[in-house]
C-alpha cells in the first residue's frame, strides 16, 4: 500500500501551531521567572531592614542604659543626682539621650523621677531612615536623716 505524498497531514491549516505554543510557553516562563526574582529581591530588602531595625533598637537601648548609669550609680551623695543629656558613642549609629526629672517629697524623703529617652539613628546609605527610640522611667529616693551613711537610698 502506497501513500499519497501530497497528503502528509490530514489538517493542512494547522501547521506552525506548535511554534506559537512554544513561544507562548517561553514568554510565560520568563514572566514567572521575573516575578520570582522580584519577590526574592523584596524579601532580601525586607530582611536587611529588619536586621537594621534590630541593631538600631539595641543601640537605643544602650543609650538608655548609659543614661541610667549617669544617675549616680554608687549613691555616694546625699543629694539626688541631676539629669545628664548626652550622645554616647555607639558604632554605626547616632544616639541621642535626653533626660527630664520631676521632684517629689514624701514623709521627709526626697524622691526624683527621671524620664530618659534614647533615640538611635542608623548611619550610612545602607540603612536609610532606620531609627528606634527607647524610653525608660527611673525613680531615685534619698533619706539622709534615717540613712546617715552612704548609700542614702530609701
Amino acid at each position: 500500500m502506497m501513500r499519497n505524498p501530497a497528503k502528509i497531514s490530514s489538517r493542512p491549516g494547522q501547521r506552525g501551531v506548535s511554534v506559537i505554543a512554544g513561544v507562548f510557553l517561553l514568554m510565560l516562563m520568563a514572566l514567572l521567572a521575573a516575578v520570582i526574582a522580584n519577590m526574592v529581591s523584596t524579601a532580601h530588602v525586607n530582611l536587611a531592614a529588619d536586621i537594621g531595625g534590630a541593631r538600631a533598637y539595641q543601640a537605643a537601648r544602650a543609650g538608655a542604659e548609659w543614661g541610667i548609669f549617669q544617675l549616680d550609680p554608687n549613691a555616694q551623695s546625699a543629694a539626688l543626682p541631676a539629669c545628664i543629656d548626652g550622645t554616647p558613642a555607639v558604632p554605626g549609629h547616632t544616639v541621642t539621650v535626653t533626660c527630664a526629672s520631676t521632684n517629689y517629697s514624701e514623709a521627709g524623703r526626697s524622691i526624683r523621677i527621671y524620664r530618659i529617652v534614647s533615640l538611635a539613628v542608623a548611619n550610612g546609605v545602607r540603612a536609610p531612615g532606620i531609627e528606634r527610640q527607647v524610653e525608660v522611667t527611673v525613680e531615685k529616693c534619698r533619706d539622709p536623716v534615717n540613712v546617715p551613711i552612704a548609700p542614702f537610698d530609701c
